[in-house]
């Protein structure tokens, strides 16, 4: 898992120049690779899956929390999550209701592509959210020097957490009242 972990550190400037090309902040990791680069040549279906990205942060917290590898943490796993946690942040937007929603994304169904508020979507961006504001916190906390080598290296700052807490925290999960569930496109 660790190994696998560090693949994605390899290739997170890959990531970062992919959410630059797409006019994002932060790193956007692709759907279907070889080098780190998106392979898919249909957009709905390659670009558009930004749930990947939480999808390598939970990846992360699973291994973190198995094998309580703190120096993997503070270092590689740390700015993975900045770099991932900050896309989430810039992709979506407070509307007028004050929740925070994200447009324009294919969930991991594939079939219905590019929606708004896709269940899933906002429910694992939600979780990486909160788990990248939680940890920065903790990093800052008990290992002050790990926090400012990722500050340093991210340009991180507690702006940020503040709006990832206030992102999470008022993340749109669709609900449909009638039926009592959870539409998943």
């Amino acid at each position: 898992a660790r190994k696998l972990l560090r693949f994605r550190w390899r290739m997170l400037d890959d990531a970062r120049r992919r959410a630059r090309t797409l006019s994002q902040k932060g790193a956007l990791y692709p759907w279907r690779t070889i080098n780190g680069e998106e392979a898919s040549a249909y957009y709905a279906a390659g670009t558009a899956q930004y749930h990947i990205n939480a999808a390598v942060i939970f990846a992360l917290h699973r291994y973190l929390d198995a094998s309580g590898d703190l120096a993997f943490r503070a270092d590689e796993g740390a700015e993975i999550l900045v770099e991932t946690a900050r896309l989430w942040e810039d992709l979506g937007f407070h509307g007028n209701d004050r929740r925070f929603h994200i447009h324009s994304v294919t969930g991991p169904d594939e079939y219905t592509t590019v929606v708004n508020d896709n269940f899933y979507t906002n429910v694992m961006a939600r979780f990486h959210l909160s788990y990248a504001a939680d940890t920065m916190r903790d990093l800052k906390a008990n290992d002050p020097e790990a926090y400012e080598s990722v500050q340093r290296r991210t340009n991180l700052t507690d702006d940020e957490l503040d709006a990832w807490d206030k992102a999470w925290r008022t993340m749109y999960l669709p609900f449909d009242e009638a039926r009592g569930i959870h539409p998943q496109d």
